[in-house]
């Protein structure tokens, strides 16, 4: 549900069809939220005046598990309408003067579509409010920090940028290289991070989106990483790995691991993920990746992509799942032998073109965030840094 005093009002005209369809599909997870209610004012639990405790909150968003910094207020978790705005890529926005937020499917998410700061008075909580309202909460820095290590030195400085400094790199380094320690402290029963590293910016800089967006790279290849709202700090947390504890995975997996090379193991993997996936070409019928592994199901591009992810990485490998929305499509780089390779299963098993078989670049794909990925390519080689 939504706090009674603010309304919602939508932007879009001729909804018929699949469009409604897919309209109402992502209106199903930004309101149907199982975490309770959404904050709807765009600045979070600041923005309406109250005090929050921050937390990490899982819900399924167009059917993919999603990360939310959530804020628990009165017995219920919050989040921020944006979020949710900027997860299904449509643009949310407060009205101070008319109260209002607006959401439009016609307007792709953007930061200059950020949330106005309320300007009229914030009616005042009762005394039984203020004596129960939580206090805020960060992560407590208890990782070894240290800012004398300069891991930037060692990485391709063509990466650098405004938005993506050396001092961000090396606090993205080091948060990688703990990244363990950090999870083993997660409190899943508190949602809370007990252990955390700062982010280090030059005076006065902001974490920037592209640094969020490493983050969520770099959630998506071993554990969950997330930047704090409150405060400039990284930390991780475990990730659920139920899709790789079936044991015909775990065979596959502890094969791949026999071979002597990153290249091997590598191969051996995406033949096999061909050999058992067929494309869906009608879309219908898809499944799970990991149920498809097991008798040979459907999938589209994300399944192949996610099937080399995960597996590739419970195996040893460095992989990353990139992709384009202009192209509608999804595949893989892999760190074999001191170099990055480019993998598109989906092409390969429908085509057998070697354009699509672990080459340095691909002819055609180039995925989206190219800043982002050179980025995180970056901190997560093994010999890129000390």
């Amino acid at each position: 549900m939504l706090d009674s005093g603010i309304m919602i009002r939508t932007e879009k005209s001729n909804l018929n069809g699949l469009e409604k369809e897919s309209f109402m599909k992502k209106l199903y997870f930004a309101f149907g939220m199982l975490f309770g209610v959404l904050l709807a004012a765009g600045t979070g639990a600041a923005a309406a005046g109250l005090m929050a405790q921050p937390s990490v909150q899982a819900i399924y968003v167009d059917g993919e598990r999603a990360y939310f910094t959530a804020y628990a207020i009165a017995g219920n978790n919050y989040v921020q309408l944006r979020e949710i705005g900027r997860r299904v890529d449509f643009s949310v926005t407060y009205d101070a003067a008319t109260d209002s937020v607006r959401i439009s499917t016609d307007t792709p998410y953007a930061e200059q579509y950020a949330a106005a700061p309320i300007t009229q008075p914030v009616p005042a909580t009762t005394s039984a409010w203020t004596e129960t309202q939580p206090q805020p909460v960060t992560a407590q820095q208890t990782v070894t920090a240290s800012k004398t290590i300069d891991y930037s030195q060692n990485a391709n400085p063509a990466i650098f940028t405004s938005n993506l400094t050396r001092e961000f790199y090396n606090s993205a380094r080091h948060a990688y290289l703990n990244a363990e320690k950090m999870a083993e402290a997660y409190d899943q029963e508190r949602r809370k991070a007990d252990e955390s590293f700062p982010i280090f910016l030059s005076s006065g800089a902001m974490v920037s989106e592209q640094m969020k967006g490493v983050c969520r790279k770099l959630g998506t290849v071993f554990y969950n990483y997330d930047i704090t709202e409150q405060s400039p700090y990284v930390y991780a947390f475990p990730r659920s790995d139920d899709d790789l504890k079936w044991p015909y995975v775990q065979k596959i997996i502890e094969t791949a691991k026999r071979y002597n090379t990153d290249l091997e193991k590598a191969e051996y993997l995406a033949q096999t993920i061909c050999d058992k996936l067929e494309y869906a070409y009608d879309r219908q019928e898809i499944n799970s990746w990991s149920k498809a592994m097991e008798n040979g199901g459907k999938a589209v591009c994300s399944g192949y992509a996610s099937a080399f992810l995960r597996m590739g990485r419970a195996a040893g490998l460095q992989v990353l799942m990139v992709g384009s929305e202009s192209q509608n499509h999804s595949w893989n780089i892999v760190y074999c032998d001191d170099e990055w390779l480019v993998v598109d299963l989906t092409h390969y098993d429908t085509s057998h073109k070697e354009s699509n078989w672990f080459q340095a670049e691909h002819p055609k794909m180039v995925a989206d965030n190219l800043a982002e990925i050179e980025f995180v390519k970056e901190v997560m080689k093994p010999h890129s840094t000390c």
